[in-house]
Order: C-alpha cells, then sequence, then structure tokens
C-alpha cells in the first residue's frame, strides 16, 4: 500500500501515527515542534485521509503498511509514536519488528482487547446515516450533526473527513463503509509472546478511561522497560488537551 505521508525536518526519523477516524494533519503542529531536532514522519493509514481504500483492513494491514513505508524510505532505525488506533498500530509494529524500532510512545491506549466502545460505533453509525447529497454547505452539514453528535470536537473530527468535490457536492475522504464494516478487528489483543524491551512512554490523559491500572499489568508484562505518565487535564486527544506537556513528555523521554 503506497501511503501517502508528510515529512517534516531532519536527524532521528520519528513516525508519527494518527488514531481511528484522523489523519496526519492532526499532527502537524506537534510534528513542527519536533522537526527542530527529528526527522517527523506523519502518514495517513489506508482508508483514511489521502491514503488509498481497501477492502483489506485489520491491525496487521494496517502495520504491515507502516513497516512498508519505513522500508520504502530507507530508514535503519526509527522512533514510533501513535494516538489511539495509531498507538495499537504502534504497539504491533514494535513487538513484530524490535529490531526496526529505538523507542515507542502510545498515547492514551493499551494493548488489551476492547469492545463495546459506544462512543466510536455511534460516531460510525451517525455518518453512515448522513446524507451528504443532500447538503450544500459544511454548516449545513455541521447543524445536521449537532443532534446526534453535541460535542464540538467530535463533529469536528467527522467534518474533517468531508471533501468538497464543487460547489455544494461534498463526499467523504476516508473509506467509511469499510471502517464501519471492520471497527470490531481493530480491537483485537495487540501483545506478543515475545516482549518489545526498549525505552517504551506510555502517556494517559487523566480524563480518559482508555489505560485503566488494571492494564498495567500487561503493559509492563510486555513492555518492561515502559513508564506510565499521566497527564491529569487531558483527555483522550492529549495532545490536543495539553500540547505543551505532551510535547515536553515527548522530548525529555527521546533524549533520556
Amino acid at each position: 500500500m503506497d501511503l501517502f505521508y508528510r515529512e517534516y525536518g531532519n536527524g532521528t526519523p520519528v513516525i508519527m501515527i494518527h488514531g481511528l477516524l484522523g489523519m496526519s494533519d492532526n499532527f502537524i503542529p506537534l510534528a513542527k515542534k519536533l522537526a527542530e531536532q527529528y526527522k517527523v514522519i506523519l502518514p495517513d493509514l489506508r482508508n483514511h485521509g489521502n491514503s488509498p481504500h481497501s477492502e483489506e483492513f485489520d491491525l496487521s494491514v494496517l502495520t504491515g503498511d507502516i513497516i512498508e513505508l519505513y522500508h520504502k524510505l530507507n530508514l535503519n532505525s526509527a522512533v514510533i509514536i501513535g494516538h489511539s488506533l495509531g498507538g495499537r498500530v504502534a504497539i504491533y509494529a514494535a513487538l513484530k519488528n524490535p529490531d526496526l524500532f529505538s523507542r515507542l510512545v502510545v498515547e492514551d491506549m493499551a494493548p488489551r482487547k476492547y469492545s463495546g466502545n459506544k462512543s466510536i460505533n455511534n460516531l460510525l453509525q451517525v455518518m453512515s446515516r448522513l446524507d451528504l447529497k443532500s447538503m450544500r454547505s459544511i454548516n449545513e452539514i455541521d447543524e445536521s450533526l449537532k443532534q446526534n453528535i453535541p460535542d464540538a470536537r467530535n463533529r469536528q473530527l467527522v467534518l474533517k473527513n468531508i471533501s468538497r468535490i464543487s460547489e455544494g457536492v461534498y463526499e467523504w475522504k476516508l473509506n467509511l463503509e469499510v471502517i464501519t464494516r471492520k471497527v470490531e478487528s481493530l480491537m483485537v489483543p495487540v501483545f506478543e509472546e515475545v516482549a518489545f524491551t526498549k525505552p517504551t512512554l506510555f502517556i494517559k490523559g487523566g480524563r480518559s478511561n482508555l489505560i485503566r491500572p488494571e492494564d498495567y499489568k500487561i503493559i509492563y508484562k510486555f513492555f518492561p522497560a515502559a513508564e506510565i505518565d499521566i497527564i491529569p487535564n487531558a483527555g483522550h486527544w492529549v495532545h490536543a488537551d495539553e500540547p505543551q506537556l505532551f510535547l515536553e513528555k515527548v522530548l525529555t523521554f527521546l533524549v533520556a
């Protein structure tokens, strides 16, 4: 899969992977700061953003795409960072290919199985019911979403996935049908029999419950060098809620 990607800066490569329904530009402000010291690579996962669409869509395939991009860019070693679904891909990539990555950063995600994610499933169902053909402006689309998606950040996540083809004509950027049908395949456990023993940082949003105290045992089992850092005032989107603190945590970890 020939993924779309953005690239900033020079130095040690850092691959940053966005979450479900996200895209590479979610990380641009952070990437530009990191690019003062590192070479930062921001891919769009398949079926997201500007990357190609495909019927094949699970953690193994997504991880394979990242490894393919790694080799395409002739990298010898890289730091890998992932948020949410991107964190699961980063975990899987590090466990399956430990020789390729020097460090791992996981933002608000654990290696365990996730099930019954009502928030994501609700979002996907609302998006699937949205009749873009009848909409004539982004404002109209936003207004139509408010009843079912009252949270402005979640609506913005949806709106960023809509492309304007021409005046009053819109379509989805992402492969909504495949993502909706196969979302549960992304929630399986991602740990392996072999541990990733290199430096690892799990960053948890203090207002998020996606990393729980009972997850710590499995994190330390498969990532024995892991640190778990909690940013109290952040939700699931830690890098957006507390961008400066998130950046400081990552930079401190990278030079430790």
